[in-house]
């Protein structure tokens, strides 16, 4: 009683202060066994998770990097392949550009040759036109003034010297 007056704690008060906290206690460990430890499962499964997502986005990441410098690779291979077929192109068009040339030197060739023989023809076709006019004129100068000189006198003995020229080989015949 002596402990009860200074206090003012009755043995009934400590009787229920002991079984407060001998409740508190049972329900601190049924709680933590009910709800601590699920909580702390359903935490744990959370990290995993997470560690796992994050494993999976560096393996994820990985897979990307090894696919970016394949990509890289095969894009690298794309451009030497065109900058080849870019080189093939302008060397075909280079030998196809020499061949026009060179048959269109040939066919200018042939021109100009063609053109000479035409011109020779031409020219030669001109002097024949030329020595038949000259001959014609020749002839018709010569008839007018044969015309003018010869009178019947000097057309006998003309007729005579000619006749005498070519008479004795071509009449005997």
């Amino acid at each position: 009683m002596g402990l009860s007056r200074i206090i003012g704690f009755d043995v009934q008060l400590l009787f229920d202060g002991f079984i407060t906290c001998i409740n508190i206690f049972i329900l601190f460990f049924g709680l933590s066994y009910l709800l601590f430890k699920p909580a702390q499962a359903l935490l744990k499964k959370r990290s995993e998770k997470i560690k796992s997502e994050l494993d999976n986005a560096k393996e994820s990441e990985e897979k990307a990097k090894a696919n970016e410098l394949l990509y890289e690779k095969k894009i690298q291979e794309v451009k030497k392949e065109v900058d080849e077929m870019l080189e093939d192109a302008r060397k075909n068009a280079k030998l196809i550009s020499d061949d026009i040339v060179a048959k269109a030197k040939l066919e200018a060739q042939n021109i100009v040759s063609r053109g000479k023989n035409e011109v020779e023809l031409e020219k030669q076709k001109a002097l024949d036109d030329l020595k038949n006019q000259v001959v014609s004129i020749s002839t018709l100068l010569a008839t007018k003034i044969i015309k003018e000189n010869v009178n019947v006198s000097n057309e006998d003995k003309l007729f005579k010297e000619t006749l005498d020229e070519i008479g004795a080989s071509v009449w005997q015949k």
